[in-house]
Parts: structure tokens; C-alpha cells; sequence
């Protein structure tokens, strides 16, 4: 992992760096930028990373996932936490979290909190903080987008190769919608 940042503290007793300023942060193909870096690791080494923004501005995130040569995730929040170990990453406050194939949008969820497990492509997205959904709380939203293998939904499907044409179908007007 590899952290560029204006300034940096680190101490030692408690295991907690913090990084402030302009913070870009980068492991393997997983970038974040933020505006402030907590750090804390754990007993047995393992690290987790807390991203702030300030007011105003966002925690941008972007990673390559599995499953094919050009498929990325990314997404936004005010605050964004990220396991190092797990390679899970929850983003909180104005949460948003876009699923790509090279450019072309494929899924999008926003809400006050979404949890997104790059190593299983798992996504939960909850309308409260605590990672839970409670009626009444506000919704969460989702776009999904079609693939071009999939018809549209107005399209009618082709005929069968052999079938003959429908002479009537033509003088029919179209349906309505």
C-alpha cells in the first residue's frame, strides 16, 4: 500500500497513523483519495483505513474487480472505511457505489451506507449508519442497467428463422403503451 499525503503522524503506542491534506491512497489496482487518513492496526497486523472528506467534497474510491478484463467498481461518500485484511470497503453519507464494464455502466446503488466485498463482488446497501434497514428510515436506490444481449424491453422478439410473415400485422395499427 502506498500513501501520499501533505502531512502524516504516526504513533506507535496506540498503532494509529493519520495522514491529513490531499491523501491519495493506492494497493494494487484499489485508489482512494481523500482528504484526511486514519490508519489502525491491529494485533496481528492487519490494517484498517478510515477516509474522511471535507465538507462540501467526497471520498472517491475506484477498483478493478474479478470476473472479466475490464470491470471496476467505484463510488463516493463522506466517510469511507476500508479492511485490509477483508478487502471490504463500507461507504457512509451520500453513498454511491457504480459497477462498470470498461466505461459502460452496468449497476448503481446509492444510499446512506453500502458495503461492497470486492473479493465476492457482494454489495449490501441499508438506509441507516449501522449497516441495518429500518421501515420508515428513507429508501436506498438502484439503477440497473440492461446488457446488450438483452432485448429492450419495447422490442418485440424476432421471428423464427423459416416462419412465415404475417400479412394482417401489417395493415394492424401499433399497440399502445
Amino acid at each position: 500500500m502506498r500513501i501520499w499525503a501533505e502531512s502524516q503522524t504516526y504513533d506507535g503506542n496506540k498503532k494509529v497513523t493519520v495522514y491529513t491534506g490531499t491523501v491519495h491512497m493506492v494497493k494494487g489496482t484499489l485508489i482512494i483519495n481523500a482528504d484526511r487518513l486514519e490508519v489502525v492496526e491491529d494485533a496481528s497486523g492487519g490494517k484498517i483505513g478510515t477516509l474522511f472528506s471535507n465538507p462540501g467534497k467526497l471520498v472517491t474510491y475506484r477498483q478493478k474487480r474479478d470476473g472479466g478484463p475490464n470491470l471496476w467498481a467505484e463510488g463516493e461518500a463522506d466517510r469511507v472505511v476500508y479492511d485490509d485484511t477483508l478487502e471490504l470497503i463500507k461507504l457512509f453519507n451520500n453513498a454511491k457505489l457504480v459497477l462498470l464494464d470498461g466505461k459502460k455502466r452496468t449497476h448503481e446503488s446509492s444510499g446512506i451506507y453500502i458495503s461492497y466485498d470486492s473479493r465476492t463482488d457482494f454489495m449490501q446497501v441499508h438506509n441507516t449508519l449501522d449497516g441495518t434497514s429500518l421501515p420508515g428510515a428513507g429508501f436506498t436506490n438502484a439503477v440497473i442497467y440492461p446488457t446488450e444481449d438483452q432485448p429492450k424491453a419495447d422490442s418485440k422478439p424476432a421471428p423464427k428463422a423459416g416462419a412465415r410473415a404475417d400479412p394482417a400485422a401489417a395493415a394492424r395499427p401499433p399497440e399502445a403503451h
